[in-house]
């Protein structure tokens, strides 16, 4: 529905949503520092409510025979099965499946097999798992700088809403208000799309927890 409000009553409205929405910047990214004071720049940079946890461990998803110093890669089989395994777009089930048909048609060798494909799988989901983290990193890293600029440019929160500061020009300050005001969407947008992101990595985690968990039953 269309406002019909003269745009000079609408001003007042939309200004002071923008000054409520930079307010809410400056407190979102002051309490990251206030909360852990002691934290690295990777934790001060870490955008997701997820806490933050680097590379996996073996032991932390694998109870099967060692998988140090293994050279999965040199076994073209291996290879392209844990590609495919690895792959999001492979249903969980179907790799699972995956796994115990390759069980099921390797006699003799099915440990050292099945433990090169999870040397693989481990390698290259927790890779990917580490790439993730690192582009989320990134990403709050811009957003602090964002945040920085947003209330740079905010004279909202000192001088009340709608009022400019005193002594800036009309032109300036409606350039101000425009950036401003984009700078806010930018912050906004970017903040909403993080939803699905900061989950990949538990995704990833877990599809590593599953197929590690049918490859050793498969072991038995």
């Amino acid at each position: 529905m269309l406002d019909s409000r003269p745009a000079a009553r609408r001003r007042p409205w939309r200004e002071a949503a923008l000054w409520l929405i930079a307010l809410t910047v400056t407190f979102e990214s002051v309490s990251v520092v206030v909360a852990e004071p002691r934290a690295d720049s990777r934790e001060r940079n870490w955008p997701c409510r997820q806490i933050l946890v680097g590379r996996l461990s073996v032991a932390a998803v694998w109870s099967g025979p060692s998988i140090e110093g293994l050279a999965w890669r040199n076994d073209q089989a291996v290879a392209d099965i844990v590609a495919r395994l690895a792959a999001r777009r492979t249903p969980l089930d179907e790799a699972e499946r995956a796994i115990e048909d390759l069980s099921q048609s390797q006699g003799a060798g099915k440990t050292e097999k099945l433990v090169a494909v999870f040397a693989g799988l481990f390698e290259t989901l927790n890779d990917e798992r580490s790439q993730v983290i690192e582009g989320l990193l990134r990403f709050g890293a811009k957003q602090k700088e964002l945040a920085e600029k947003i209330r740079a440019e905010n004279a909202l929160p000192r001088e009340g809403p709608g009022q400019p500061p005193p002594d800036a020009g009309k032109q300036d300050g409606e350039t101000g208000a425009r950036d401003l005001e984009w700078d806010l969407r930018v912050f906004d947008e970017r903040r909403q799309s993080l939803t699905y992101v900061c989950e990949t990595p538990a995704l990833i985690e877990q599809r590593l927890f599953a197929l590690a968990r049918v490859i050793q039953r498969s072991l038995e």
